[in-house]
């Protein structure tokens, strides 16, 4: 036997009816964001897996200059672009300081620095990538108390009726209370789709940072490799240039 829940929606009063509309605007919003997550996500997951690849088969990073501006839709590559964009300017700031006593020492204060920038650009690359989930959070929170509210208040009317008209006849509780009903189920429709998702969103934004932090790591390591390859070969420049004097 069908349930008619058409028939209990019409049936339902305005507040069950205001209520169900509400849920309608939350699971709709809710959809739209679950869609959206799934495909940038995936989209993320793929860019970032595909420039690291790439970035494992360089030499140096000066090599990454001819490629991090093209990825742009991978926080991999804006990593990347950011990297370059360091080991650009610790050059060029060592062009400007020539009279620096101790190269070493400033090499490390600017790669500490770098690393700072770095760990900055991880923390905003992840918040962009959850975007939307706390309004998952919300709708998953708010949605099955929303519809709670519409039953109480369905079968609130529902005794309402049953003192006005002096009779507890099952046939006339019966389909107030079940209209009453249809928003607490509802309500459970919209929460549940939204926690799975959150939860499994939130797990894959994690991964993603996961992700960019050690990729972090891998660059800072081969940024500070080529600002001491720098520094050993002004050493040897030096060293040669006093002999000959």
């Amino acid at each position: 036997m069908d349930i008619p829940a058409l028939h209990l929606i019409m049936d339902s009063g305005a507040m069950a009816k205001a209520v169900l509309l509400l849920l309608l605007i939350f699971s709709v919003f809710s959809w739209g964001i679950i869609v959206n997550r799934f495909f940038v996500l995936a989209s993320v997951r793929r860019h970032n897996k595909r420039f690291i690849s790439f970035f494992s088969s360089l030499e140096s990073i000066r090599d990454l200059s001819s490629v991090a501006h093209d990825s742009a839709e991978s926080p991999a590559g804006e990593l990347g672009r950011m990297t370059v964009e360091e080991f650009k300017r610790i050059i060029r700031d060592a062009r400007l300081h020539k009279g620096v006593s101790d190269w070493s020492f400033y090499l490390q204060n600017q790669f500490y620095m770098a690393r700072e920038r770095l760990d900055a650009e991880v923390g905003r690359l992840a918040r962009k990538q959850d975007w939307g989930l706390y309004l998952l959070a919300v709708v998953s929170s708010v949605a099955p108390f929303l519809g709670l509210f519409g039953t109480v208040w369905g079968i609130m009317l529902a005794f309402y009726e049953i003192g006005e008209q002096a009779s507890a006849n099952l046939a006339v509780v019966a389909p107030g209370i079940s209209a009453a009903l249809i928003t607490t189920i509802v309500g459970l429709a919209v929460a549940i789709p939204a926690v799975v998702f959150y939860n499994i969103f939130n797990h894959k934004v994690e991964r993603i940072e996961d992700e960019l932090e050690e990729f972090s790591d891998h660059l800072l390591l081969n940024l500070k490799r080529e600002l001491f390859n720098m520094l050993y070969a002004k050493g040897k420049k030096d060293t040669a240039h006093e002999q000959t004097t």
